[in-house]
């Protein structure tokens, strides 16, 4: 309790501010008693008041878009701005997130139209967006109210496994790299950490890298003609040099059982530890972070107990 004041008070006073990121989503969701969500949003809407850290996925396109920019040049397409830091659920996971009123024929934005109009006058109307917009927040964290709420949701397709399964996928796609691995040890001995991270291109950011590169009129082995410099150039991408080293650290472990929290803690690390200056995880996580030398290259406090963090404010 004694951290949790002193947190709310920095909070409060502006000394610092405690944003969540998309992970913590997934992690409420999958807690299955309404009381625990609701009791746990409380407490996550006290400290970090919904700010919260653009995802993963956002700050690797951001990277790669900032690369290929200092070493191609300028897309056809260039990519929206995004804060890093933000406020409500919609942002966390990159998604625009305002709250719009269309109009019903023709489905323009009729917004400032309706604002005003509105009877009550405009600081009304603004009122009313808002308590909508908190009211949504709150309720992606507390989740249904058992019973008729629940089943309501569930038969028009609400699913609150779904961001769980895609994890599931993804640390499958791990179990099957340690069955390479142990089919050629190896590799745990030699390049192991090119091998992830050659994986990691693949696996989680192909797709943009090469609309990147098509926007630019290149293929990629225009851009990157010289492997060597192109192991450097992705590995001074903090996010990916997150990934990339924890994965490494992972396989290099043969005895090490994937499981989801693996993926889900890899992505908020890799949101979180390049750009925030203090990030409170689990302890094998973390214990990771510093023993890889992460958390010194970047400058960064990796903490795993609360009643710490309170000592950084």
């Amino acid at each position: 309790m004694e951290a949790l004041d002193a947190c709310h008070a920095a909070a409060r006073n502006g000394v610092a501010i405690f944003p969540i990121s998309d992970s913590i989503y997934f992690e409420v969701s999958k807690i299955g008693t309404y009381r625990q969500r609701r009791d746990l949003r409380e407490v996550i809407e006290r400290i970090s008041g919904f700010l919260v850290v653009s995802s993963r996925s956002v700050v690797s396109v951001h990277e790669i878009e900032t690369m290929l920019d200092a070493r191609i040049g300028p897309s056809i397409d260039p990519i929206n701005e995004m804060n890093y830091i933000d406020w409500g659920v919609m942002r966390a996971f990159g998604m625009n997130g305002a709250l719009v009123i269309r109009d019903r024929e023709t489905g323009a934005d009729v917004t400032q139209e309706v604002r005003a109009k509105h009877p009550g006058g405009a600081d009304a109307f603004d009122r009313i967006l808002w308590e909508n917009q908190l009211g949504l927040n709150r309720s992606v964290l507390d989740g249904p109210t058992p019973g008729e709420e629940e089943a309501e949701m569930r038969a028009t397709g609400w699913n609150p496994r779904a961001g769980f399964e895609v994890t599931e996928r993804r640390a499958q796609q791990e179990i099957e790299q340690v069955g390479r691995f142990n089919a050629d040890p190896a590799w745990r001995r030699g390049r192991i950490r090119d091998v992830i991270a050659a994986r990691e291109v693949i696996i989680e950011v192909n797709s943009h890298l090469w609309k990147g590169l098509n926007d630019r009129g290149l293929e990629l082995e225009e851009a990157f003609p010289d492997p060597e410099e192109t192991l450097r150039v992705w590995g001074a991408m903090p996010s990916f040099d997150v990934a990339v080293t924890l994965k490494t650290e992972y396989h290099r472990d043969p005895g090490h059982v994937w499981k989801p929290n693996d993926i889900t803690d890899i992505d908020a690390l890799g949101s979180t530890l390049p750009y925030c200056d203090v990030v409170l995880t689990d302890k094998a996580i973390a214990s990771h972070a510093v023993r890889t030398g992460l958390a010194e290259r970047l400058g960064t406090v990796v903490l795993s107990q609360t009643a710490d963090v309170a000592k950084y404010l």
